[in-house]
């Protein structure tokens, strides 16, 4: 079978090539699957500078790549200056639909499946309706509604041949559209453990936030909690390993300064500090997001792979991924003292915290993982194929 993958924006700053958005991960590994089980995945991607930007980590090496324009308004994630994905440039947007038309025919895909949110159903409906043959398919990471021009859009949808997504959550919000999906789960595709080369891993002594310090992903919460706990519990070490950002919640250097057990690690880290090491050594790691952009949240998955139970707020899909006393605990969104009480509470019960990141290791990978991926994902191809999916 002849597959077009679609990724937005998959390139990423040089230095950056292993800190990439699940939104990029999960279609690099689904390419190199789909190529290892003998189909012809080819990675249809946006345009990039090569002095500046390359391809992930992630990406298989030698996956045939065609490049398309790029019709989001789009800002780094390191400025404050400039729109941060907001918006489409009309010219460009006429640009990529004409180029993923032509690819898609002179290539004769069998099918052209992109993955992304709102947006990417949008557009996968408009390729159909502007003519495209093969059958479209889109794997949702989010669903949002109502939408803006909720009329129009849910045509969009309507037009797609299959939707799918890895989660309860975003299937509920997509059946809430009157429309449907199919559920097929994935792996983790980032193994910390496994990048882990001649640094000697310690006792478990520490408590670990690793997102963008924004507020959208719970970092003034996890100052709070920082703030409370670092003075009772000198011999842990409460951590911050972010990167820079243009939304940078305020404190946090002011935060280290006052505790010695507080340390702010900005990438790229110092010598001696990776993020295998600092999960690996976390008796636990806070994510106490207040919204996400993609479900599942790779962050709490690949923390819970390598046995580290999650400290995370009860948000969209984090139930899917944490049974609270299981594998870590599920906090109200935005309440400081219930995120101060469970992480006391891991801090507290050194066992019980050990057990339960030998609990999170286990069920992560029975229950999340690339054993049926290929065939599930051909099987949504070929019924599409067949017209009979949706």
């Amino acid at each position: 079978m002849k597959i077009g993958v679609y990724v937005s924006a998959a390139a990423v700053q040089r230095g950056y090539e292993r800190n990439v958005s699940g939104h990029i991960q999960i279609p690099m590994r689904s390419l190199e699957l789909l190529r290892a089980a003998g189909h012809d995945a080819r990675l249809l991607t946006n345009w990039y500078d090569e002095e500046t930007h390359t391809l992930p980590a992630c990406a298989p090496s030698d996956v045939p790549i065609h490049l398309i324009e790029d019709a989001r308004v789009r800002g780094s994630v390191h400025e404050s200056k400039g729109a941060h994905r907001k918006g489409v440039r009309v010219g460009s947007l006429r640009r990529q639909i004409g180029q993923l038309l032509s690819i898609s025919r002179d290539e004769s895909f069998d099918v052209l499946h992109l993955y992304g949110v709102n947006r990417t159903a949008h557009l996968g409906g408009l390729l159909k309706v502007l003519g495209l043959r093969a059958p479209v398919v889109c794997t949702m990471f989010r669903a949002d509604f109502p939408e803006r021009f909720g009329v129009l859009t849910k045509q969009l949808w309507k037009r797609v041949d299959a939707l799918v997504t890895a989660t309860e959550f975003v299937r509920k919000n997509i059946q809430g559209a009157g429309l449907d999906a199919t559920i097929i789960r994935h792996g983790i595709v980032r193994d910390l453990r496994a990048e882990v080369e001649d640094e000697s891993i310690g006792a478990k002594n520490r408590v670990l936030f690793w997102r963008d310090p924004s507020e959208n992903n719970g970092a003034d919460i996890c100052a709070k909690v920082y703030d409370a706990l670092a003075p009772k519990y000198p011999d842990i070490s409460f951590n911050l390993a972010i990167r820079p950002h243009w939304a940078e919640v305020e404190g946090l250097d002011e935060l280290a300064a006052r505790h010695p057990n507080v340390n702010v690690y900005r990438f790229p880290y110092e010598p001696g500090i990776t993020l295998p090491k600092l999960v690996l050594e976390s008796l636990c790691v806070l994510l106490p997001f207040r919204r996400m952009t993609i479900c599942p949240q790779l962050a709490i998955a690949e923390s819970l792979a390598v046995g580290v139970p999650v400290v995370a707020t009860d948000l969209w899909s984090n139930n899917e991924l944490i049974t609270p006393g299981r594998n870590g605990d599920l906090v109200p969104v935005g309440d400081v003292n219930a995120t101060i009480a469970a992480v006391e509470g891991v801090i507290k019960d050194r066992d019980h915290a050990l057990q339960m990141g030998r609990d999170a290791a286990v069920d992560l990978r029975a229950q999340w993982n690339w054993d049926d991926y290929v065939d599930e994902t051909v099987a949504v191809y070929e019924a599409a194929m067949q017209g009979g999916n949706r």
